[in-house]
C-alpha cells in the first residue's frame, strides 16, 4: 500500500551562555555531527549546554484514516567539568506518553587521539544508530534494517575508548557493553524469550533498565574519512546474549524445548542451547509432521 509521509523535524542546539553560528545540518559526511557530538564539540566554551529536537509524522495510507504522531521530543543536557571531562545526557519523550533516558555518559580526554567514555551510550553499529536525528538520515521513517537488524536506537551500559588519528584519516571506537537479554523466567518453571522473528533484535535491548550481564560484549568501529565528501565505516559486535541466573541453571534439554516453543513459526538466527546468538535474524518456515 502506498503511503504518503510528511516529516516535520526540528533540530535545535543552543548554549545557555553562548551560541554557535554553525549550521546543525550538513551534507558533508565528514563534518556531520549528531546532537550529543555537537554538545561535546569545542564550539561550546560554556560549562552548561542545552539541545533539543522534535519529530512529528503524518502518515496517510490510501483508503484508510491517517495518523498524526509526535514521534519523539528530545532534550539534551551537557556539562563541561574542565578541558578533559564532559558529561552528556539525552532524555526522550516518545509518542507523548513514554519517557526514556537514551544516553547518559562521561567523556574523559587522555590525549590528542585517545578518549575514555563510560555510561549509557549508543552502540557504534551502522550509520543511523549514531546519526538518528530526523535531519541526519535520508527518508522520513528510519530504514527497516535500522529497526530490526540494528535496533535503533540501540544503547546499552558500557565503557571504552574512542578517538581520531588524523594522520591516517581514521576514527575508531571500541566499547565493552552488556549484551542482548535473550530469556527470562516466566514464573511457572519455564522461560520466555525476547528475540523474536517479527521484531528481530529489538526486544533484546536492555537500555540500562536493571540490565542483566554475565559476560560483556565487544562493539568496535572504524571510520575512514580520507576522501573528501566520503566516509567509509566498518563495525562489528561480538559476544553472547545475557540471561538471569535462574534461567542459566535450566538444563540444556529444557532450554532447547523452550526455544522451539517460544518461536513455533520462526527461528531467529542460529542459537546454541545456552542462548548464544551467532547470526542476524532470518525466517525459517515451520516444519510440521503428520
Amino acid at each position: 500500500m502506498k503511503r504518503i509521509s510528511l516529516l516535520f523535524g526540528l533540530l535545535l542546539t543552543t548554549g545557555v551562555f553562548a551560541q554557535t553560528a554553525n549550521d546543525s545540518i550538513t551534507l558533508d559526511p565528514q563534518k556531520q555531527l549528531n546532537a550529543a557530538q555537537r554538545l561535546l564539540s569545542g564550539n561550546y566554551a560554556s560549562a552548561v549546554t542545552v539541545g533539543a529536537y522534535g519529530e512529528m509524522l503524518y502518515n496517510q495510507p490510501e483508503g484508510d484514516n491517517g495518523e498524526i504522531d509526535v514521534q519523539r521530543l528530545v532534550l539534551l543536557l551537557g556539562y563541561r567539568f574542565n578541558d578533559r571531562a564532559q558529561f552528556v545526557t539525552e532524555i526522550e519523550f516518545e509518542h507523548v506518553e513514554e519517557v526514556y533516558v537514551e544516553q547518559a555518559f562521561v567523556n574523559y580526554n587522555l590525549g590528542n587521539s585517545v578518549n575514555l567514555r563510560g555510561g549509557l551510550m549508543l552502540v557504534p553499529m551502522g550509520i543511523v544508530n549514531e546519526y538518528h536525528e530526523p535531519t541526519t538520515f535520508n527518508g522520513t521513517e528510519r530504514p527497516a534494517m535500522d529497526n530490526v537488524i540494528v535496533p535503533t536506537t540501540w544503547r546499552e551500559l558500557g565503557v571504552g575508548v574512542f578517538g581520531r588519528v588524523n594522520d591516517l584519516s581514521l576514527g575508531y571506537q571500541a566499547y565493552l557493553f552488556n549484551g542482548f537479554k535473550s530469556t527470562e523466567a516466566d514464573g511457572e518453571g519455564g522461560i520466555s524469550g525476547f528475540l523474536q522473528g517479527s521484531s528481530g533484535l529489538r526486544g533484546g535491548r536492555q537500555k540500562g533498565i536493571k540490565s542483566t550481564i554475565d559476560s560483556p560484549t565487544l562493539s568496535a568501529k572504524l571510520d575512514y574519512y580520507g576522501v573528501p565528501g566520503l566516509r567509509l565505516g566498518l563495525s562489528g559486535y561480538f559476544g553472547k546474549t545475557q540471561a538471569a541466573d535462574d534461567v542459566e541453571e535450566l538444563t540444556e534439554q529444557t532450554l532447547e524445548f523452550q526455544w522451539l516453543a517460544w518461536m513455533p513459526d520462526t527461528l531467529m538466527g542460529i542459537l546454541r542451547q545456552e542462548g548464544n546468538l551467532f547470526m542476524p535474524p532470518f525466517r525459517i518456515p515451520r516444519i510440521t509432521t503428520p
